[in-house]
């Protein structure tokens, strides 16, 4: 499937601001399951782009807006070439215990914190230990603890915010997909699954029909021992495929964020985020 993605931000700004500097992780990632045709960024007031590798790999564009300005637009063209996820080559019988392997423990251990918006509380824990049951293998465990998240979770924007943690969505389990999918990675490590956050975005034909596809979304990665990284979106109750578009990856949403930055200037600052996913 090719997937044409367009994503702009808008940034108002009451008064004249200065020296502002944005980091941007929105370019597709390049892996066996996507491979990226064509990838623009175009920024007004007009700018110098400098781009490199974050730790996680991910593409990083770093620009600075020095002279005063009162709105900053960015928008972003991408053209992305997907795969369906092979699920006849998921090993089914892989068995948890092979996580504790001291290889898997030593090489994903960034992916297995409890730490920053990840609180593996107990009673986050016991949740995830009644979700997986007697089950004793790897995908069976993650496909019961990705149901358990959609079914104990509500999606309702504007109740959670970028600092929300997992602790705190918990006790009141309302949010949007960076809530369902911290929800997922924090059950996972507390059983010893190494899982990763994506930040991308999500092809919906039926305008509607899948949940966080309005902006840009996010889901979690698991790894299944002789496969590798396996998708799933909690907030939507399925396994990643072609539909996804994968533009950075982390510990959490604070390694993925899409935009960041900082500038010089007081007042109040109104920004705007309008995606479309389209399939060409």
């Amino acid at each position: 499937m090719k997937l044409r993605i367009l994503h702009r931000t808008e940034y108002r700004y009451a008064l004249p601001v200065r020296n502002n500097n944005n980091e941007l992780r929105v370019t597709p990632l390049d892996n066996q399951r996507q491979r990226t045709i064509l990838h623009l960024v175009r920024v007004l007031p007009a700018v110098k782009m400098r781009r490199y590798h974050d730790l996680h790999r991910n593409t990083v564009s770093f620009f600075e807006v020095e002279e005063s300005h009162k709105e900053l637009v960015i928008d972003v063209s991408s053209m992305v070439e997907t795969k369906p996820t092979p699920l006849k080559a998921i090993p089914t019988d892989g068995p948890i215990s092979a996580l504790t392997l001291p290889e898997v423990t030593e090489s994903f251990q960034p992916y297995l914190q409890s730490d920053g918006p990840i609180q593996i509380t107990p009673q986050i824990w016991r949740t995830a230990v009644d979700a997986r049951g007697d089950k004793k293998e790897v995908f069976g465990v993650v496909i019961s603890l990705m149901e358990t998240v959609h079914k104990i979770c509500k999606y309702v924007p504007g109740v959670t915010n970028v600092n929300t943690t997992t602790e705190q969505f918990f006790k009141n389990p309302q949010g949007v997909c960076q809530d369902f999918a911290h929800l997922l990675l924090a059950m996972c490590r507390s059983l010893g699954i190494p899982a990763r956050y994506i930040c991308g975005y999500v092809y919906d034909p039926k305008r509607g029909e899948v949940l966080g596809s309005h902006a840009s979304h996010a889901w979690c990665e698991v790894w299944i021992p002789g496969y590798g990284w396996l998708g799933l979106d909690p907030t939507n109750k399925r396994i990643v495929n072609e539909a996804y578009v994968a533009s950075a990856l982390g510990r959490d949403y604070r390694d993925a964020t899409p935009i960041r930055g900082s500038y010089w200037g007081t007042g109040d600052r109104e920004m705007r985020v309008t995606v479309h996913v389209e399939a060409k």
